[in-house]
């Protein structure tokens, strides 16, 4: 029976009792009916047959596309030299030491030890110049054979785009703090924001290099400045926020404006606390402190003193 024609099949069906059959026969028929069932032909789905492909070759150049990605962020080329620029190790904070041999600055004081270091400001910021007015590095070495009667140069370049850029050159003078050698100078301001390299050197000789991160510039609004980052700019409550106004004869308080865009909704907070100073170029600065909110993202225009700009405000970050 295992080789049936249709027509034998239909003449032993017949020949079947017409009652119903017991739990055996009809399980005797089921089985002579599966053997004799034409197979399915599984149709080719070309859209899953794409789907598994595209997946397969992702598969495979995963690995490159992890690759090139890291490269783009940690390794470019300088736009003069042609040459790849690869970021910089990374510092350490660590202590240095007074003249009582007690570690200090161990917050602040960052670079590599046993090389070169300097109190670095709180944050890096682009196009700021004033956390890096002051700017203290510290150099170990053979202070005589290194260091006496030289020049210190420091560089830095963008790991992005490999821009240069000088920051400082000044003359380099005996130890300090537990250093070998130390150089008080001012930096140039970061001219853009990302990762550069700091190239320090005396002389014609390398001494050390690290890197750092630069955030994106403050917040402006006309003569005044937010000291916060555009990229930590995020929906919340801001508290301690100090703004710097540039100009003479200004009044012992001022208010930030917060106008959102999407449903024209203003909420208005004050700053005081007041305090005068003059910059090494001659500029008079008035800083307020106070705090305000961005109630959610979005965009929003900020007015202070009758100057307004635009600002994008983002998502909160996710804990």
């Amino acid at each position: 029976m295992n080789k049936l024609s249709e027509q034998e099949l239909l003449e032993t069906l017949s020949n079947f009792p017409k009652h119903e059959l017991s739990t055996e026969k009809r399980m005797e028929i089921v089985k002579i009916l599966g053997r004799q069932r034409t197979p399915k032909v599984k149709k080719v789905n070309l859209q899953r047959m794409a789907a598994i492909a595209a997946m397969f070759v992702l598969v495979l150049i995963a690995p490159i596309l992890y690759f090139l990605n890291g490269k783009s962020e940690n390794i470019s080329q300088n736009a003069k030299t042609g040459k790849e620029v690869i970021r910089a190790q990374e510092g350490d904070y660590f202590a240095l030491k007074d003249e009582n041999g007690k570690p200090i600055n161990a917050d602040s004081n960052y670079g590599i030890p046993n090389k070169v270091s300097l109190l670095a400001p709180v944050k890096w910021i682009a196009k700021d110049k004033g956390s890096l007015a002051k700017m203290m590095v510290f150099l170990w070495g053979d202070y005589e054979k290194d260091f006496a009667n030289k020049i210190l140069k420091v560089n830095a370049v963008h790991v992005k785009t490999g821009v240069t850029a000088e920051l400082a050159e000044a003359g380099v003078a005996g130890p300090h703090n537990g250093a070998d050698a130390h150089v008080l100078t001012s930096f140039n301001e970061f001219a853009f924001p990302g990762v550069w390299n700091l190239e320090f050197s005396v002389g014609d000789k390398k001494v050390g290099e690290f890197s750092v991160y630069v955030k994106e510039p403050y917040v402006k609004v006309g003569n005044s400045t937010i000291l916060i980052s555009q990229e930590d700019l995020y929906a919340g409550f801001y508290e301690d926020v100090i703004i710097e106004v540039e100009g003479s004869d200004l009044p012992s308080e001022i208010k930030l404006q917060l106008f959102e865009l999407d449903n024209a909704e203003v909420s208005e907070f004050t700053f005081k606390d007041k305090t005068d100073f003059t910059t090494t170029a001659g500029k008079n600065i008035s800083t307020f402190t106070g705090d305000f909110l961005f109630k959610k993202s979005g965009k929003y225009r900020l007015t202070i003193l009758q100057q307004s700009e635009a600002v994008e405000v983002r998502k909160p970050l996710s804990k």
